[in-house]
């Protein structure tokens, strides 16, 4: 993990100082993490400072002061604009709106905050850079207490750097982007896509294939890499074109499958990025008059609601995203109040829901060497 170093500089020269800092790049705004290196302290403490929060000493809370003033900072609560609000305001930053794991988590969230009487809002970047770049840097310029981000896929810790650059409490959840500084909670993917690969060749399936995903998301990048592992570790070779990747949909799948289905040697199993893909993938299944569960096994990941009320009921790994979104609430309302704390890392353990989606049979009665 990098730690930030932080330079002393002597605050006692007020307009020196602010000098100093502001001509180091012309033309940029003093951020808290200016203030911070000034006053030789944490962003976490100027933050603290800044809202007049938490046990500080009085010299730490006036060299914070001198320090804002020296640097120009301009926190987002300005002076004339009430110190306390009645109601708390949080944004959930989601790259896809219409995905049903999202609303359990939104709801985990707003549930754990309800006591605050706070209000959460929602905002769906369709898993594009350029949106999330716009809400982001939005956010940053808001008010808002806390934010929440499902960061799109590619995503790097640059494109945070707005919101990084303010005394907003932010971290990642469900999909992180593999930089150990940025605050994430969420599942393990690697680990659950180890475990329904398992539990398909444990049903004597070879013949796996994996579907959905991008290349660029870190998310997809653990699952693959739990996929493949699985199989190397079994002897069993990956059959070309048994990867496809470029959708997270029903849609998706359901194309996806039916080529793979409608191919001279075609998967007796199949591995679904997430649970849409993964129905896509029976509808599929469905469509060539095929049966889930007795033709064709497949394995879903999220445990969505849907996932059980399918006609033949998804066998999934669940990282459950109520009581995911409890924990993150939480943990977001107490990060404004912990000068020098350490990054956030809490990964929930997956787990593996079986149901009938897997309980393939008939292939092996018509003979075929598993």
């Amino acid at each position: 993990m990098d730690v930030p170093q932080h330079r002393s500089t002597d605050i006692t020269a007020g307009a020196e100082a602010k000098s100093m800092v502001n001509s180091e790049i012309p033309g940029k705004r003093a951020t808290i993490h200016d203030v911070a290196r000034a006053a030789n302290v944490s962003p976490a403490t100027v933050s603290l400072v800044v809202h007049d929060k938490g046990q500080l000493s009085k010299p730490t809370r006036e060299r914070v002061m001198e320090a804002i003033d020296a640097v120009g900072y301009e926190p987002r609560r300005i002076e004339g604009r009430p110190r306390r609000r009645r109601q708390s305001m949080y944004c959930l930053v989601v790259d896809d709106i219409r995905n049903p794991y999202f609303h359990e988590l939104y709801k985990g969230i707003t549930d754990a905050l309800d006591p605050a009487e706070a209000i959460v809002t929602i905002a769906s970047t369709e898993d594009q850079i350029e949106r999330q770049t716009l809400v982001l840097d939005n956010l940053a310029q808001s008010s808002v207490d806390g934010v929440i981000v499902v960061p799109a896929s590619g995503a790097q810790p640059e494109d945070l750097e707005k919101l990084a650059n303010t005394d907003i409490p932010h971290l990642l959840v469900v999909r992180n982007i593999g930089h150990g500084a940025l605050d994430y909670i969420g599942g393990n993917p690697m680990l659950g896509t180890v475990m329904a690969a398992e539990h398909l060749i444990a049903l004597g399936h070879r013949r796996i294939a994996f579907v959905g995903g991008y290349v660029n998301n870190f998310a997809f990048h653990e699952r693959y890499v739990g996929f493949i592992s699985t199989m190397m570790k079994h002897n069993i070779p990956v059959e070309d074109g048994f990867i496809v990747n470029g959708g997270s949909t029903k849609a998706f799948g359901r194309e996806a499958a039916s080529r793979l289905l409608n191919g001279p040697d075609r998967p007796t199993a199949f591995l679904g990025y997430n649970d849409l893909v993964a129905i896509g993938i029976m509808n599929a299944i469905s469509d060539m008059g095929l049966m889930v569960g007795k033709d064709i096994a497949v394995v879903g990941y999220d445990d969505i609601p849907e996932a059980a009320d399918q006609p033949v009921a998804l066998t999934t790994i669940a990282t459950p995203a109520y009581q995911l979104g409890k924990i993150v609430a939480n943990s977001l309302s107490r990060m404004s109040m912990e000068a020098g704390r350490s990054p956030i890392n809490i990964t929930f353990p997956p787990t593996l829901v079986k149901r009938e989606s897997c309980g393939a049979t008939r292939y092996w009665k018509d003979g075929n060497d598993r």
